[in-house]
């Protein structure tokens, strides 16, 4: 690891502090000082390249831009972008390790997201529509029909998803369609985060960071301004905090953001992230034939998801009128 990224001689064994699948991460000490080394991908040839060098792109442009967020280390050898491979390991990358924590659901960085966020925005923008991506059931994209075609193989299969998805069937068939026209009807789009959420954001001190840019790419400005600063109003709650969320918005506006216009269909986004989870889960059941319990529980919220949804765009809206 050192050798791939040129820093200095290591000082004791790597200390693995996250694995999930494939994707591990290191904190690990060197004579100057300690780095994080994260192995993304355990192959050497990465079928995502195109994307994963976007995001880098879009990361670079917010470490120029002066974005609180950890620069990356560049290798030796590179083979795109920060990326290194070592032999029969995988593709790495390395940041400078930051002492630091989770951020707490009382943590006050309602300005911060609304300052950071509207400068995320503001680092490219696009001229063009983008196709809808992930957060809108789109990656791959979800027909309304594969629905039907997936309900049809659960209960040939006995699936134990398959009565939620029977019960619920309507609505999702009518919300698969309905964010994805919400997405094309929603400019401007620009290449941003993309997964603008609380876990991605680390207190270094007093000073919030954000981090995690591999997801990063084209994305509709009003629907995910409108997402990241409803999640983070509703850290701990039930609901967003009115509070809360007037002052992220008014921090992305000083901040240069465009002004939300929030009605019916201003947090579809959210609904999509909903439904492209459930997809996710359904795929892999036909790969791995688990007991799917877990896809009934998550499909049998989906109502809820769009109950919240719709009542929060309401909140939204009078924050956005004041």
């Amino acid at each position: 690891m050192t050798e791939a990224f040129g820093l200095a001689e290591p000082i004791g064994p790597a200390d693995l502090i996250r694995r999930r699948g494939q994707v591990e991460a290191w904190r690990l000490g060197t004579g100057a000082g300690e780095v994080l080394i994260k192995r993304f991908w355990a192959d050497d040839e990465l079928p995502w390249q195109d994307e994963l060098e976007l995001a880098m792109q879009v990361e670079q442009q917010a470490v120029d831009a002066g974005i609180a967020t950890p620069a990356p280390i560049r290798p030796v050898h590179p083979v795109f972008g920060s990326v290194a491979k070592i032999s029969r390991f995988g593709l790495f990358r390395a940041f400078p390790y930051l002492e630091h924590r989770p951020l707490a659901d009382d943590d006050d960085v309602a300005e911060w997201v609304g300052t950071t966020l509207a400068r995320t925005h503001d680092l490219h923008r696009l001229d063009d529509r983008p196709a809808p991506n992930w957060w809108y059931g789109q990656f791959p994209p979800v027909r309304p029909r594969q629905w039907s075609c997936w309900l049809q193989d659960g209960e040939t299969a006995g699936a134990a998803w398959a009565p939620s998805l029977r019960r619920h069937l309507d609505l999702v068939v009518e919300q698969t369609g309905r964010v994805v026209r919400t997405f094309h009807a929603a400019p401007p789009y620009a290449l941003s985060h993309r997964d603008f959420e609380p876990w991605n954001v680390l207190m270094a001190g007093d000073r919030p960071m954000l981090i995690d840019w591999d997801t990063a790419g084209p994305e509709s400005i009003p629907l995910e301004a409108a997402y990241v600063l409803t999640t983070f109003a509703r850290r701990g709650r039930d609901s967003p905090d009115q509070q809360l969320l007037q002052r992220s918005y008014r921090a992305y506006l000083v901040a240069g953001g465009p002004p939300l216009t929030a009605g019916p269909g201003s947090l579809d986004r959210m609904i999509g992230t909903h439904l492209a989870k459930i997809a996710d889960a359904v795929r892999r059941f036909f790969d791995t034939q688990d007991d799917g319990h877990g896809i009934g529980d998550r499909i049998d919220r989906f109502p809820a998801t769009v109950a919240n949804a719709r009542a929060w765009e309401q909140l939204l809206g009078t924050v956005c009128a004041d």
